[in-house]
C-alpha cells in the first residue's frame, strides 16, 4: 500500500495567510464600500458613535477571548451585565453612593464569574452546561431583586459620566474599552498568561504536566469574564440612565461570542488572540452602523449579517 496516498497534502501557505489575516481584510474592504456608499460613515463623529456602541460588546470580547481559547465558554455574561448594572442602580437609589456602589457590582460579577470557573475547573462539568445553568439563575436572580420594571437613576452625576461623559472628546465607555483591551492584549503578549491559556487549550493534561496551575488560571479566567460583564453592565446602565433585569436578554452574549470567533478565536481552543477579538467587535460595529446609515430594511439586515459572518467563521475556523 501506497502510505503516501494516505498522508493529507499540505494546505498552501497563501491560503493560512489569508486566514489569518481574513478578519483585517474584510475590515478594510468594507470600511471602503461603505464610505464609497455614504461619504458620511468617516466622519469623526459618526466613527466615535460606532466605538460607544461597541465598547460594552467589546469590553466582554476581550475577556471572552480567553475562555474560549481553553476551549470553554460563558453563556452568562448577559444576565452578569443585567443583574450588575441593576444592582449598581439600586445601590445608588439605596444612598449608598458611587465608590460603595460601583464595587459592590463589580465584585458581583467577579463572583459569579467564579462560581462559573469554579464548577468547570475543579467540579470537571462542561462549560456549556455551567454558564448556561448560570444563564437562568442569574436571570431568574435578577428579576427577583427588580422585577421586569425600569429603575431610573437620579442625580448621579458622577455615574451617569461613565455611560455619557467625555474626555479629551472621546466618551468614556470607549477610554475603558480601549484600556479593558490593552491591558489582556499586554497580559496575552508579555506575560506567561498567554502561554498558560494556548496550552490550556491546546491540551489541559499536557500544560498541567507541564507545571502550569491549570486550574487556578481557569478559574481566574471565568472571574475574569464576569468582572468585564459587570463593568459592562455598569456602563450601560449609566449610558441609559436606568438598571433592568431584562437588559441583555436578546442575545448580546451571542455577539460577543460572533465577535471572538470571527476575529480567529478558535471554539476548540488553544489559538486566539485579544487584537483579533477587537477586530471582530469593531468589524461588526460598522457593519450594523453602515447598513442603519443606508437604510437597510432590519430583515436585510439580519440576513445580511448571518451571511457576513457564516463566511468569516467557515474561512477562520477550519485549521490549517
Amino acid at each position: 500500500m501506497n502510505t503516501l496516498a494516505l498522508t493529507a497534502a499540505p494546505r498552501p501557505l497563501w491560503l493560512a495567510r489569508l486566514r489569518s489575516t481574513a478578519v483585517p481584510l474584510a475590515a478594510a474592504v468594507a470600511v471602503a464600500l461603505f464610505a464609497w456608499a455614504e461619504p458620511a460613515f468617516l466622519s469623526a463623529g459618526n466613527l466615535l458613535g460606532i466605538l460607544r456602541q461597541v465598547a460594552i460588546v467589546g469590553i466582554m470580547a476581550a475577556a471572552m477571548t480567553f475562555v474560549i481559547m481553553t476551549g470553554g465558554i460563558d453563556l452568562s455574561v448577559g444576565p452578569v451585565l443585567a443583574l450588575s448594572g441593576l444592582v449598581a442602580v439600586l445601590s445608588l437609589d439605596a444612598g449608598l453612593g458611587l465608590p460603595l456602589a460601583l464595587p459592590l457590582a463589580l465584585a458581583l460579577g467577579l463572583a459569579i464569574g467564579l462560581v462559573n470557573g469554579g464548577l468547570i475547573a475543579f467540579g470537571g462539568l462542561p462549560p456549556i452546561i455551567v454558564t448556561l445553568a448560570m444563564l437562568s439563575i442569574v436571570r431568574g436572580s435578577a428579576l427577583l431583586l427588580g422585577g421586569p420594571d425600569l429603575h431610573a437613576v437620579r442625580d448621579q452625576p458622577a455615574f451617569s459620566f461613565i455611560g455619557t461623559g467625555r474626555l479629551a472628546g472621546v466618551p468614556v465607555s470607549v477610554w475603558l474599552f480601549g484600556a479593558v483591551a490593552a491591558a489582556l492584549a499586554f497580559a496575552q503578549r508579555h506575560t506567561p498568561l498567554g502561554l498558560q491559556v494556548a496550552a490550556i487549550g491546546d491540551n489541559e493534561r499536557a500544560a498541567w504536566l507541564s507545571g502550569h496551575r491549570t486550574r487556578l488560571t481557569t478559574l481566574g479566567l471565568y472571574g475574569l469574564c464576569g468582572l468585564c460583564a459587570a463593568l459592562a453592565g455598569v456602563i450601560q446602565a449609566s449610558q441609559v440612565h436606568t438598571g433592568s433585569a431584562t437588559y441583555g436578554e436578546f442575545g448580546i452574549e451571542l455577539d460577543v461570542i460572533a465577535a471572538v470567533v470571527l476575529g480567529g478565536t478558535h471554539l476548540s481552543g488553544g489559538r486566539g488572540s485579544v487584537v483579533r477579538s477587537v477586530l471582530g467587535v469593531l468589524f461588526l460595529g460598522a457593519l450594523n452602523n453602515a447598513m442603519n446609515i443606508l437604510d437597510v430594511p432590519i430583515d436585510l439586515q439580519l440576513i445580511a449579517k448571518g451571511v457576513i459572518i457564516a463566511l468569516g467563521l467557515g474561512l477562520g475556523q477550519r485549521r490549517t
